[in-house]
C-alpha cells in the first residue's frame, strides 16, 4: 500500500492570478508522476463508487499528453493541477480498499467533491478532444475562445481542488468511520473533526465583562461598513485565553447586528480546519449548502453569499492560515474571494499579532487584545462565584487578570475556597488550572501548547528557545541590549527569533522591552523549554553584572546595571536554589548586588535573606555570614527601617566579638554602621564612642578605606553637634584617605560634608563648590542617592542666597532622584525644602502642602530631627498667616523635638520664631527674652545667619518699645552679620527695620534711603512680602512729608503686593495708610471705608495694635466730621488695644486725640489731663515731634 504523498503530489497553492503558460517542464513532470501512480492504483479503485469513474476520467485526461506539449501555453497550468488532483484521488482510492469502505460510507462533503470533480474532468476531457482535431489554421481562428473555456476550466479547478485539500488526516478520518460501522465509539482525532463537525450558530455571551470598548469599536466598523457599502474586514487578534471568540460572539449577537443581517450572522469554527478546502467544506457546511445536496464547490458558496447582506465570522482562523507556505497561500486566496465580495461583512479571530495577506483589513485595524482590568476580572469571578474575597484577588492577579484563567479559576472556586486554589497556585501554578478535559477553552496549559506548538513555531524551533530564555527573565530583554545577547546567545538569530514569537503572541513590547506574559513565563519554567547550553550562558553573564561594583562602573555598563537588575535578582534566586557550584562566587555576588539595588531604591531583603538563611543551614565562612547580615542591616538603614536595622548590626557586633577569628576591619564597619544609627536616635555620645572605635581598629588593620570612611562618620556626627570646626578637619582627614584609596564614592561624600559645613557657616561660595565637587564624584560613581543629596545641598544653598527658581529646580531634581532611589528620608527633606521655598515666593498653600508632606515622611522614617524641622517650618508659615497660636504651638513642638536631637541650632531658630510671635502679640518680655535665648544658642551653634536674625528681631523689639538707641544698634549689628553670611533678604530686612526706625525719629531722608535700599534688596532676592513693606513704608515718609499723591500711590503698589503674598497683615496696614492719606486730603468718606477695611483685616489678623491704630484714625475722622461721640468711644477703643499690645507710643498718641477732644467739647479739666498723659508716653516713647505737639497742646489750653 503507498500513499500519494510519497509521490510528491501534496496539495500547492492555487493563485487566481496565476499565469496560464506556466512551466511545461512542471507540467510534464507532474503527469507523468501522476498517471503512474493512477496506473499502479487503478485495479484497487475500479470497484470503489465515485472514486472509479473518476479516476477512469483522470487517467484518459493524463494521457493525452501530446496535446498538452503542443498547445502548453493554454493547458500547462491545467494539467499541473491535475496531477495533484490525481495524487489525492490515489490517496482516497487507498483509504477506501484500506478501510474497506462501501458507497454510503464516504462523507456527504467528499462524495459533493468527488461529483464535482467528475463534472469538471468530462468538460475538460470534451475540451481536449476537441482541440486535438482541430487543423493548425481553425486552431489558430479559435484560439482566444479556446483560451476562454481553458480559464474557465482552470478557476473551476481551482475551486475543486481547493476543497479536495480537506485530505489531510484521511486515514484518521476513514479509520474513525470504519470504528463506526463496527459499533466502536470514535475517541478524539484531531483533525477528523474537518469531516464531522456540525456547524456552529453564534452564541450570545451569558458572561461578557472588560471588553465593552472594542465591542463598540467592531459595531462602529460594521455599521459604518454598512452604510458606507465598503463592508468590514475585521481581526480580532491577540494571545490565546483573552475571550476574542467571546468578543466575536457579542458582535454577532448584538441587537444592532441582529436587526441589520437577521439571520444571516454564520459562525464557522476553523479549530480542527487545516487546509483551503476544508475551509471551504466547513464555510459550505455552515451556509447549509450541503445539507440541500449541493457540492462545497466556490460557486455554490459565491451563489449563497452573493444573494443578501451577511455577516461572517471564521474562528481560531490561525489553525487553517497557520500553516507551511503553500497552504497559507491558498487559504489566503479562499480568503481573499469571500472578503472580494461587497455583501459579505467578515470577522476573524487569530492568534498572534499578524492579519492575513489578500485582503484589505478595515482601518484603523483594531489592536490585539490586552488583558483584563482588575474590575473586570473581579466581575467575573462573580458573576461565576460568589465567593471573591482576598485570596480570589491575589490569584487573579497573579495570573495578570487573563481572561480564560480567571473564568477557569473562578469555575473551580465553586468546589475549592480561592484560599486553597490560592495553596495550589503557588505549588502548581498553571497545571492546576483546568477543568479536566484537554480543550483550549477548558484547560490553560493546553491553550498556552497550543500558541507554542503553532505551524510559525514549528517552522522556527529556535524561537522555543528564546521563549525559554525570556521565561527566564521577569523584565525580558531591553531593545538596547539585543546587541549585547546577541553576544550571550552565541548562534542565534534573535530578531528572527523574536518575530516570530511576537506573530504568536508569546511575547509582547512593554515598555520598549521584550517580555513574556506571566503566565506564559511560569508555564515555560516548569517545561523546562530552555536548553542547557543557553541557561549556563544566561547564569554566567547574569552573576558576572551581579559581581559589578556599581560605583566603578562606566556609564554604558551602569546602565547595564540599571536595566538588567530585576534580571540579576531573578538570577542569583535561581542559582540559590539550584546549589550553584561555586557557592562563594554567589555569595560574593549577592552581598556586591544588595548594596547596588539599595543605592538604586530596591529596598526588598528577599534574596539577602534567602543567601543567609542559605549560609546557615551550611558549613561556611563566618566572615562571609557577617558580611551577608551587615548588607542585611545596611539595606533596612536605606530603607529608614532604623529599629530593624539597629537590631541586624547589633546581631552582626555579636557574631564579630563571638568569632574566634575576628576580624577587626569587619568589626570595625560594623561598628561605624552602628554610630550612624546612634546619631539618627540622637544617642550623640554612643554614636561618637562607636565611630573612635572603628576608626582605632581600622588603624590596627593598616585599613586605609576603613579609616576613611570612620573621620567621614565622625564628621557627620560633629556636623550635627554643630561642632563644625572639628567637623571640617575630620571631612579633609576623610577626603585625604579617600584620596588615596582612590575610592570616588567617599571623595564624593566627603566634599557633600564640606558642603553643608560650609552652608551652616555661610562660606555660600565654598558651600556651591563642594556641592558641585561631590556632585560630580557622584555621578561618576553612578550613586543616585547621593546625586539626590548634592542637589538638595545644593536647593539650600541656592534658598540662602534668594536665588529661588534655582532652588526650587535643585529641590525638585532631588526629590525626583530621592523618589528613584525609594529614599524617605531623603524625599522629606526635599518637601522640606521646598516649603522653604515656597514661603520665601509667598506662595502659602504650596508652602503649607510641602511641611506637611515632609512631615508625614519624616514621620515614617522616624526622623527626629526632620520633624523638628518641619514643626518650625509650619510656625514660620502660620506667622506669615498670622495664626498664632497655632504658629506657637508649632515652634513649641519643634522645640521638643529639637532637645530630643539635642539640635543647638534648631533650638535657637525655634527661640526666635516665639519671640516673633510674643512681638506681634505685644508680650514684649517673652519676645525680649526668647530672641535672647536665641542669640545665646546661636552663638554656640556658630550660626551667623541665626545670631543676624536675632538682632533684626531684637531691633524689631527695642522699635516696639521706643527703645530707638538700642533698636538702632540691633539692626546695624543685624545688617553686620547677614552681610558676613550674605544673606540677600537679611540685608533687605535690616535696611527696613533701619527705615521704619528713622520714620518714627523723623529722620525723613534717612528713612527714605534706607526703605529704597531694603527695596533693592528685596527685588533682588524676589521677596514680594518684602517689597510691600518697603512700598509702605515709603507711603508712611510721603504721608509725613505731604507728599500725598506719591504717598497713595506708594500704599496701592504696597497693597497689590501684599495680595499677591496674601499677606492679611499686610493688607490691613495698606489700608490704614491709605486712611491717613484720605483723611489729610479731606476724602472723608474713602478715609472712613479704609480704616474700617483696615479694621477688618487686623481683626481676621488677630493683629491688636493695628486694630488700636484703626480705632485711633477713626477716632481722627470722627473729630474732623464733629462726630465726636464716636470720636471718644473710638480713641478709648484705641486706647484699650494700645495697652494690651503695650504700645507707649499708640497710647501717648490716642491721650492726644483724647485731649483735643475734650478740649473741643470744653471739658478742660480732662483735656489737661490726657494732653499730660500723652506728653508722658512720649517722653517714655523717645518721640520729640510727639512731645513738642503735646507742649503746643498744652499751651493751647493754658492761654484758653
Amino acid at each position: 500500500m503507498f500513499h500519494a504523498s510519497q509521490r510528491g503530489s501534496q496539495p500547492v497553492p492555487i493563485h487566481s492570478s496565476e499565469p496560464i503558460g506556466g512551466s511545461v517542464d512542471v507540467a510534464m513532470t507532474t503527469i507523468e508522476t501522476s498517471l503512474a501512480a493512477l496506473k499502479e492504483a487503478s485495479s484497487l479503485m475500479s470497484k470503489i463508487p465515485y472514486i472509479s469513474p473518476v479516476a477512469g476520467l483522470l487517467l484518459q485526461v493524463l494521457t493525452m499528453r501530446d496535446e498538452v506539449k503542443q498547445n502548453k501555453e493554454e493547458w500547462g497550468v491545467v494539467m499541473r493541477k491535475l496531477g495533484r488532483v490525481a495524487g489525492l484521488v490515489v490517496n482516497v482510492g487507498e483509504s477506501c480498499q484500506k478501510y474497506n469502505l462501501e458507497e454510503n460510507d464516504l462523507p456527504p462533503g467528499l462524495r459533493s467533491i468527488l461529483r464535482s470533480l467528475q463534472n469538471e474532468l468530462g468538460g475538460i476531457e470534451s475540451l481536449l478532444k476537441q482541440s486535438a482535431e482541430m487543423g493548425h489554421i481553425r486552431k489558430a481562428l479559435l484560439r482566444k475562445d479556446l483560451l476562454r473555456k481553458v480559464k474557465q476550466y482552470d478557476g473551476e479547478l481551482s475551486n475543486v481542488l481547493q476543497t479536495f485539500q480537506a485530505e489531510l488526516a484521511l486515514d484518521a478520518r476513514f479509520e474513525q468511520i470504519a470504528e463506526r460501522r463496527k459499533g466502536i465509539p470514535a475517541g478524539p482525532s484531531g483533525p477528523s473533526n474537518v469531516i464531522t463537525s456540525i456547524p456552529q450558530e453564534p452564541r450570545s455571551p451569558q458572561i461578557f465583562f472588560g471588553r465593552d470598548a472594542e465591542l463598540a469599536e467592531i459595531l462602529h466598523m460594521i455599521l459604518t461598513g454598512i452604510r458606507s457599502s465598503r463592508p468590514a474586514r475585521i481581526a480580532i487578534l491577540g494571545p490565546g485565553g483573552y475571550g476574542k471568540t467571546t468578543l466575536a460572539n457579542a458582535a454577532l449577537t448584538h441587537p444592532q447586528v441582529q436587526e441589520q443581517f437577521g439571520g444571516a450572522r454564520y459562525f464557522v469554527a476553523c479549530e480542527s480546519v487545516f487546509s483551503s478546502g476544508a475551509l471551504l467544506v466547513e464555510l459550505a457546511k455552515t451556509l447549509g449548502i450541503l445539507d440541500r445536496g449541493s457540492d462545497a464547490s466556490w460557486s455554490h458558496i459565491h451563489a449563497v453569499l452573493s444573494t443578501k447582506d451577511s455577516i461572517i465570522c471564521l474562528d481560531n482562523f490561525e489553525s487553517p492560515w497557520d500553516q507551511a507556505g503553500d497552504t497559507r497561500d491558498s487559504v489566503e486566496e479562499l480568503l481573499s474571494r469571500v472578503t472580494a465580495l461587497n455583501s459579505v461583512t467578515l470577522l476573524i479571530t487569530m492568534r498572534g499579532t499578524m492579519r492575513p495577506g489578500q485582503t484589505l483589513w478595515t482601518k484603523p485595524t483594531l489592536a490585539p487584545l490586552k488583558t483584563f482590568s482588575q474590575d473586570a476580572a473581579r466581575e467575573i469571578w462573580k458573576e461565576i462565584e460568589q465567593n471573591y474575597d482576598t485570596a480570589a484577588e491575589e490569584l487573579i492577579k497573579a495570573v495578570d487578570y487573563v481572561p480564560l484563567a480567571v473564568s477557569l479559576l473562578a469555575h473551580l472556586a465553586q468546589a475549592t475556597s480561592p484560599t486553597l486554589l490560592l495553596k495550589e497556585w503557588k505549588q502548581s501554578q498553571t497545571k492546576f488550572i483546568q477543568m479536566g478535559q484537554t480543550h483550549r477553552l477548558s484547560n490553560l496549559e493546553y491553550s498556552i501548547q497550543l500558541s507554542i506548538n503553532s505551524g510559525r513555531m514549528r517552522a522556527n524551533p529556535p524561537a522555543k528557545d528564546l521563549l525559554g530564555i525570556l521565561s527566564m527573565l521577569p523584565d525580558g530583554i531591553h531593545t538596547s541590549q539585543l546587541g549585547r545577547f546577541k553576544e550571550i546567545l552565541v548562534d542565534m538569530d534573535i530578531l528572527s527569533n523574536l518575530r516570530t514569537l511576537q506573530q504568536c503572541s508569546l511575547v509582547h513590547v512593554i515598555g520598549e522591552r521584550y517580555q513574556t506574559h506571566p503566565i506564559i513565563r511560569h508555564f515555560c519554567n516548569q517545561q523546562e523549554v530552555i536548553s542547557s547550553k543557553y541557561k549556563d550562558s544566561l547564569y554566567n553573564f547574569y552573576i558576572d553584572l551581579a559581581s559589578s561594583n556599581s560605583s566603578e562602573a562606566q556609564p554604558k555598563y551602569y546602565a547595564e546595571m540599571v536595566l538588567e537588575m530585576n534580571n540579576t535578582k531573578a538570577m542569583l534566586f535561581d542559582l540559590l536554589r539550584s546549589n550553584y557550584g561555586n557557592n562563594s562566587k554567589l555569595v560574593e555576588a549577592i552581598i556586591t548586588f544588595t548594596y547596588f539595588h539599595v543605592g538604586i531604591g530596591d529596598h526588598s531583603d528577599k534574596l539577602i535573606s534567602q543567601t543567609v538563611e542559605s549560609l546557615q543551614q551550611r558549613p561556611s565562612d563566618t566572615s562571609v555570614l557577617i558580611r551577608c547580615l551587615q548588607a542585611w542591616g545596611r539595606l533596612y538603614y536605606y530603607a529608614s527601617d532604623f529599629e530593624n536595622a539597629k537590631a541586624k548590626l547589633q546581631e552582626v557586633e555579636r557574631l564579630c566579638l563571638s568569632s574566634p577569628y575576628n576580624n577587626s576591619s569587619l568589626h570595625a564597619g560594623v561598628l561605624r554602621n552602628l554610630s550612624e544609627l546612634y546619631q539618627l536616635e540622637g544617642a550623640l555620645n554612643e554614636a561618637e564612642v562607636s565611630c573612635q572605635k572603628a576608626l582605632e581598629l581600622h588603624k590596627i588593620a593598616n585599613n586605609v578605606l576603613g579609616q576613611a570612611n570612620d573621620y567621614r562618620g565622625l564628621g557627620d556626627m560633629y556636623l550635627s553637634l554643630s561642632r563644625l570646626d572639628e567637623a571640617e578637619a575630620s571631612y579633609r582627614e576623610a577626603l585625604k584617605f579617600h584620596k588615596i584609596a582612590n575610592d570616588v564614592l567617599g571623595q564624593a561624600n566627603d566634599h557633600k560634608g564640606l558642603g553643608d559645613i560650609y552652608l551652616d557657616l555661610s562660606r555660600l561660595d565654598e558651600a556651591e563648590a563642594s556641592y558641585r565637587e561631590a556632585l560630580k564624584f557622584h555621578k561618576i560613581a553612578n550613586d543616585v542617592l547621593g546625586q539626590a543629596n548634592d542637589h538638595s545641598g545644593l536647593g539650600d544653598m541656592y534658598l540662602s542666597l534668594s536665588r529661588l527658581d534655582e532652588a526650587e529646580a535643585s529641590y525638585k531634581e532631588a526629590l525626583k532622584l530621592h523618589k528613584f532611589a525609594n529614599n524617605v528620608l531623603g524625599q522629606a527633606n526635599d518637601h522640606s525644602g521646598l516649603g522653604d521655598m515656597y514661603l520665601s515666593l509667598s506662595r502659602l498653600d504650596e508652602a503649607e502642602a510641602s511641611y506637611r508632606e515632609a512631615l508625614k515622611f519624616h514621620k515614617f522614617a522616624n526622623d527626629v530631627l526632620g520633624q523638628a524641622n518641619d514643626h518650625k517650618g509650619l510656625g514660620d508659615l502660620f506667622l506669615r498667616l498670622n495664626r498664632l497660636d497655632e504658629a506657637e504651638a508649632s515652634y513649641k513642638e519643634a522645640m521638643r523635638f529639637h532637645k530630643i536631637a539635642n539640635d543647638v541650632l534648631g533650638q535657637a531658630n525655634n527661640y526666635r520664631g516665639l519671640g516673633s510671635i510674643y512681638l506681634r502679640q505685644g508680650r514684649l518680655d517673652e519676645a525680649e527674652a526668647s530672641y535672647k535665648e536665641a542669640l545665646k544658642f546661636h552663638k554656640i551653634a556658630n550660626s551667623v545667619l541665626g545670631q543676624a536674625n536675632d538682632h533684626k528681631g531684637l531691633g524689631d523689639l527695642f522699635l516696639r518699645q521706643g527703645r530707638l538707641d538700642e533698636a538702632e544698634a540691633s539692626y546695624r549689628e543685624a545688617l553686620k552679620f547677614h552681610k558676613i553670611a550674605n544673606s540677600v533678604l537679611g540685608q533687605a530686612n535690616d535696611h527696613k527695620g533701619l527705615g521704619d526706625l528713622f520714620l518714627r525719629l523723623n529722620r525723613l531722608d534717612e528713612a527714605e534711603a534706607s526703605y529704597k535700599e531694603a527695596m533693592r534688596f528685596h527685588k533682588i532676592a524676589n521677596d514680594v512680602l518684602g517689597q510691600a513693606n518697603d512700598y509702605r513704608g515709603l507711603g508712611d515718609i510721603y504721608l509725613r512729608q505731604g507728599r500725598l499723591d506719591e504717598a497713595e500711590a506708594s500704599y496701592k503698589e504696597a497693597l497689590k503686593f501684599h495680595k499677591i503674598a496674601n499677606d492679611v497683615l499686610g493688607q490691613a496696614n495698606d489700608h490704614k495708610g491709605l486712611g491717613d492719606i484720605y483723611l489729610d486730603l479731606s476724602r472723608l468718606d474713602e478715609a472712613e471705608a479704609s480704616y474700617r477695611e483696615a479694621l477688618k483685616f487686623h481683626k481676621i489678623a488677630n493683629n491688636v495694635l493695628g486694630q488700636a491704630n484703626d480705632h485711633k484714625g477713626l477716632g481722627d475722622l470722627f473729630l474732623r466730621q464733629g462726630r465726636l461721640d464716636e470720636a471718644e468711644a473710638s480713641y478709648k477703643e484705641a486706647l484699650k488695644f494700645h495697652k494690651i499690645a503695650n504700645s507707649v507710643l499708640g497710647q501717648a498718641n490716642d491721650h492726644k486725640g483724647l485731649g483735643d477732644l475734650f478740649l473741643k467739647l470744653n471739658r478742660l479739666d480732662e483735656a489737661e489731663a490726657s494732653y499730660k498723659e500723652a506728653l508722658k508716653f512720649h517722653k517714655i516713647a523717645n518721640d520729640v515731634l510727639g512731645q513738642a505737639n503735646d507742649h503746643k497742646d498744652l499751651g493751647t489750653y493754658i492761654w484758653i
